[in-house]
């Protein structure tokens, strides 16, 4: 038990540092998921959530999009050159899905919008993003990536309803819920630790 408890914990350790050192973060995330969040960015749950369903929304009313925040250079991985070039990484991400993805994709940095769709002419996009503000810290980033999708379903004709989250009221629930929880787990493994080496002193 007590090795199956050290191999679990090290697999979480490692988890993050091995999504990040594989080229650019977003190429892996966005291969099943709808949405790249930022590794580093600790967002409101309430924008998470919002942007999260207005993406699931579109997607569901016919309008097919994928959305990265890079909020930081480390989004970026080994393309860290398209920094500040959100329409250049738009393509050079959009390649690198292509054989799973091949539909529109949205890159939000603190610089601007990209927007690529797989080869077609994207112009008619460029002039609606034009339109919405970009925020430049992660949460204002957040915001501007859910007002963009709905700007651009819009514009095709798609109305998205109106999404609704959770609220700050139950984050800070959650969040200690989570907090006590851990806490329970490490008081856990070390009772058994010493169980363990008592018991083994014992015989």
């Amino acid at each position: 038990m007590r090795r199956a408890l050290l191999v679990s914990a090290a697999g979480a350790l490692l988890a993050v540092p091995l999504a990040r050192a594989n080229g650019d973060p977003a190429s892996d995330v966005l291969l099943t998921q709808p949405i790249y969040f930022p590794f580093a960015a600790p967002l409101p749950d309430s924008d998470r959530e919002a942007l999260t369903k207005t993406v699931a929304a579109a997607n569901e009313h016919g309008y097919p999009i994928r959305v990265a925040l890079i909020a930081f250079t480390s989004d970026l991985g080994t393309a860290v050159t398209l920094w500040r070039h959100p329409q250049a990484y738009s393509k050079f991400l959009g390649s690198e899905l292509a054989f799973v993805y091949r539909k529109r994709l949205l890159i939000a940095q603190p610089s601007g919008f990209g927007i690529y769709n797989h080869g077609k002419p994207v112009a008619k996009e460029q002039r609606v993003l034009a339109k919405v503000p970009v925020g430049s810290t992660p949460t204002e980033l957040t915001q501007s990536a859910t007002a963009a999708v709905r700007a651009l379903a819009a514009s095709e004709g798609v109305v998205l309803p109106e999404v609704s989250s959770s609220g700050g009221g139950h984050e800070w629930r959650d969040r200690a819920i989570i907090a006590v929880g851990g806490l329970l787990i490490v008081v856990a493994i070390v009772l058994v630790g010493r169980w363990l080496r008592a018991r083994g002193a014992s015989r």
